[in-house]
Protein backbone atom coordinates (compact mmCIF):
# COMPACT_ATOMS: atom_id res chain seq x y z
CA UNK A 1 0.00 0.00 0.00
CA UNK A 2 2.84 2.46 0.88
CA UNK A 3 4.38 1.85 -2.31
CA UNK A 4 1.44 2.09 -4.65
CA UNK A 5 0.78 5.61 -2.82
CA UNK A 6 5.10 6.28 -3.19
CA UNK A 7 4.52 5.91 -6.64
CA UNK A 8 1.75 7.79 -6.76
CA UNK A 9 3.39 10.98 -5.19
CA UNK A 10 6.56 10.21 -7.62
CA UNK A 11 4.00 10.63 -10.64
CA UNK A 12 2.07 13.74 -9.29
CA UNK A 13 5.45 15.48 -8.44
CA UNK A 14 6.75 14.94 -11.94
CA UNK A 15 3.75 16.14 -13.57
CA UNK A 16 3.55 19.26 -11.12
CA UNK A 17 7.77 19.74 -12.48
CA UNK A 18 6.80 19.56 -16.47
CA UNK A 19 3.47 21.89 -15.67
CA UNK A 20 6.19 24.55 -14.35
CA UNK A 21 8.61 23.99 -17.16
CA UNK A 22 6.11 24.76 -19.60
CA UNK A 23 4.65 27.52 -17.87
CA UNK A 24 8.19 28.72 -16.94
CA UNK A 25 8.86 28.63 -20.67
CA UNK A 26 5.76 30.67 -21.85
CA UNK A 27 6.84 33.49 -19.96
CA UNK A 28 10.21 33.68 -21.07
CA UNK A 29 8.53 33.74 -24.84
CA UNK A 30 6.11 36.15 -23.78
CA UNK A 31 8.94 38.36 -22.47
CA UNK A 32 11.01 37.81 -25.03
CA UNK A 33 8.07 38.52 -28.23
CA UNK A 34 7.17 41.84 -26.05
CA UNK A 35 10.62 42.70 -25.82
CA UNK A 36 11.40 42.41 -29.77
CA UNK A 37 8.30 44.20 -30.30
CA UNK A 38 8.89 47.22 -28.39
CA UNK A 39 11.94 47.68 -30.12
CA UNK A 40 10.55 47.20 -33.50
CA UNK A 41 8.28 50.18 -32.62
CA UNK A 42 10.86 52.31 -31.08
CA UNK A 43 12.78 52.08 -34.45
CA UNK A 44 9.67 52.46 -36.50
CA UNK A 45 8.29 55.08 -34.16
CA UNK A 46 8.77 58.73 -35.79
CA UNK A 47 10.70 61.39 -33.78
CA UNK A 48 8.92 63.78 -32.23
CA UNK A 49 9.22 67.78 -33.54
CA UNK A 50 9.98 70.56 -30.87
CA UNK A 51 8.82 74.02 -31.80
CA UNK A 52 10.75 76.67 -30.15
CA UNK A 53 8.62 79.78 -30.18
CA UNK A 54 8.17 83.20 -28.81
CA UNK A 55 5.85 81.87 -26.25
CA UNK A 56 7.69 80.02 -24.09
CA UNK A 57 10.94 82.68 -24.09
CA UNK A 58 12.23 81.76 -27.69
CA UNK A 59 12.53 85.17 -28.81
CA UNK A 60 14.98 87.32 -30.63
CA UNK A 61 15.42 90.81 -31.20
CA UNK A 62 13.77 92.72 -34.67
CA UNK A 63 16.28 91.39 -37.40
CA UNK A 64 18.58 89.85 -34.80
CA UNK A 65 19.70 86.19 -34.75
CA UNK A 66 21.72 87.05 -31.19
CA UNK A 67 20.59 84.69 -28.99
CA UNK A 68 19.69 86.61 -25.41
CA UNK A 69 19.97 85.26 -22.21
CA UNK A 70 16.09 84.63 -21.59
CA UNK A 71 16.12 82.24 -24.78
CA UNK A 72 19.78 80.07 -23.55
CA UNK A 73 18.16 79.84 -20.56
CA UNK A 74 14.56 78.59 -22.20
CA UNK A 75 16.65 76.09 -24.12
CA UNK A 76 18.81 75.01 -21.65
CA UNK A 77 15.43 74.17 -19.92
CA UNK A 78 14.50 71.73 -22.83
CA UNK A 79 18.33 69.96 -22.58
CA UNK A 80 17.35 67.11 -20.68
CA UNK A 81 14.36 66.34 -22.63
CA UNK A 82 16.42 66.40 -25.88
CA UNK A 83 19.55 64.40 -24.86
CA UNK A 84 16.36 61.84 -23.41
CA UNK A 85 14.32 61.68 -27.25
CA UNK A 86 18.53 61.60 -28.79
CA UNK A 87 19.28 58.38 -26.87
CA UNK A 88 15.83 56.84 -26.85
CA UNK A 89 15.25 56.97 -30.65
CA UNK A 90 19.25 56.63 -31.72
CA UNK A 91 19.29 59.82 -33.02
CA UNK A 92 22.46 60.94 -34.84
CA UNK A 93 21.38 63.99 -36.50
CA UNK A 94 19.56 67.13 -35.91
CA UNK A 95 17.84 69.91 -38.17
CA UNK A 96 17.64 73.54 -36.76
CA UNK A 97 14.82 75.03 -39.46
CA UNK A 98 14.96 79.02 -38.79
CA UNK A 99 10.78 80.14 -39.75
CA UNK A 100 10.83 84.06 -39.99
CA UNK A 101 7.68 86.40 -40.36
CA UNK A 102 6.64 87.55 -43.79
CA UNK A 103 7.70 91.51 -42.77
CA UNK A 104 10.17 92.47 -45.69
CA UNK A 105 13.71 92.41 -44.47
CA UNK A 106 15.84 95.74 -45.59
CA UNK A 107 18.87 95.64 -46.35
CA UNK A 108 21.76 94.22 -48.06
CA UNK A 109 23.31 90.78 -47.49
CA UNK A 110 26.90 89.46 -46.76
CA UNK A 111 26.18 85.69 -46.09
CA UNK A 112 27.40 84.94 -49.63
CA UNK A 113 30.57 86.33 -49.02
CA UNK A 114 31.24 85.27 -45.16
CA UNK A 115 29.67 81.96 -44.61
CA UNK A 116 31.71 80.10 -47.59
CA UNK A 117 34.54 81.61 -45.29
CA UNK A 118 33.45 80.41 -41.75
CA UNK A 119 34.37 76.86 -41.90
CA UNK A 120 32.55 74.91 -39.12
CA UNK A 121 32.56 78.24 -36.04
CA UNK A 122 29.80 80.18 -36.41
CA UNK A 123 30.64 84.12 -35.76
CA UNK A 124 28.33 85.95 -33.46
CA UNK A 125 28.66 89.04 -34.99
CA UNK A 126 29.17 90.56 -38.73
CA UNK A 127 26.29 88.60 -40.82
CA UNK A 128 24.34 90.90 -42.30
CA UNK A 129 20.79 89.29 -43.60
CA UNK A 130 19.16 90.87 -46.56
CA UNK A 131 15.60 88.65 -46.69
CA UNK A 132 13.83 86.62 -44.61
CA UNK A 133 15.46 83.60 -45.74
CA UNK A 134 18.56 85.36 -44.87
CA UNK A 135 17.36 86.15 -41.28
CA UNK A 136 16.18 82.46 -40.60
CA UNK A 137 19.13 80.94 -41.51
CA UNK A 138 21.47 82.99 -39.66
CA UNK A 139 19.14 82.02 -36.33
CA UNK A 140 19.01 78.47 -37.47
CA UNK A 141 23.15 78.86 -37.28
CA UNK A 142 23.13 80.18 -33.98
CA UNK A 143 21.00 78.14 -32.33
CA UNK A 144 22.65 74.97 -33.75
CA UNK A 145 26.02 76.09 -32.86
CA UNK A 146 24.36 76.84 -29.03
CA UNK A 147 22.97 73.47 -29.08
CA UNK A 148 26.08 71.43 -30.73
CA UNK A 149 28.50 73.02 -27.85
CA UNK A 150 25.76 72.15 -25.03
CA UNK A 151 25.49 68.66 -26.12
CA UNK A 152 29.45 67.86 -26.11
CA UNK A 153 29.62 69.39 -22.99
CA UNK A 154 26.65 66.97 -21.63
CA UNK A 155 28.74 64.23 -22.83
CA UNK A 156 26.79 63.47 -26.20
CA UNK A 157 29.17 63.55 -28.93
CA UNK A 158 28.56 62.96 -32.45
CA UNK A 159 25.61 64.35 -33.12
CA UNK A 160 25.19 66.50 -36.81
CA UNK A 161 23.16 69.76 -36.55
CA UNK A 162 22.18 70.92 -39.54
CA UNK A 163 20.87 74.49 -40.28
CA UNK A 164 18.03 75.08 -42.11
CA UNK A 165 15.86 78.44 -43.35
CA UNK A 166 11.96 77.90 -43.92
CA UNK A 167 11.78 82.13 -44.00
CA UNK A 168 8.28 82.68 -43.67
CA UNK A 169 6.37 80.09 -46.08
CA UNK A 170 5.98 77.29 -43.97
CA UNK A 171 2.98 77.62 -41.50
CA UNK A 172 3.10 76.02 -38.41
CA UNK A 173 1.08 72.90 -39.38
CA UNK A 174 3.84 72.16 -41.69
CA UNK A 175 1.91 73.46 -44.68
CA UNK A 176 3.31 75.62 -47.52
CA UNK A 177 1.53 79.56 -46.51
CA UNK A 178 3.54 82.15 -47.63
CA UNK A 179 2.88 84.68 -44.73
CA UNK A 180 1.67 88.42 -45.30
CA UNK A 181 3.75 91.12 -44.61
CA UNK A 182 2.08 91.39 -41.20
CA UNK A 183 3.98 91.53 -37.71
CA UNK A 184 3.13 87.85 -36.50
CA UNK A 185 4.61 86.25 -33.72
CA UNK A 186 2.89 83.13 -34.47
CA UNK A 187 5.15 82.23 -37.61
CA UNK A 188 8.60 83.24 -35.88
CA UNK A 189 9.83 80.09 -34.24
CA UNK A 190 12.96 77.23 -34.25
CA UNK A 191 12.20 73.62 -35.20
CA UNK A 192 14.27 70.96 -34.07
CA UNK A 193 14.09 67.95 -36.27
CA UNK A 194 14.94 64.75 -35.08
CA UNK A 195 16.54 61.90 -37.36
CA UNK A 196 18.30 59.15 -37.64
CA UNK A 197 20.41 58.59 -40.99
CA UNK A 198 20.48 55.71 -43.08
CA UNK A 199 23.04 53.14 -42.10
CA UNK A 200 26.35 53.43 -44.83
CA UNK A 201 27.38 50.39 -46.08
CA UNK A 202 31.00 50.29 -45.29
Amino acid sequence: MSRSRTRLREGESSYWIGYTDLLSNSLLVLLLTITIAAFARANNETPPLLRLTEKESFRFGTGSYALNAQFKAALDSRLPWIKEQIIKYRIDSVEVIGHTDGQPSPGSSNLDLLLPRAGNSFAKQGYQSGSNTDLGLLRALAVANYLKAKLESSGIRGIIVRPYSAASLIAEDGDYDPADTKDRADRRRIELRFTRQEERSS
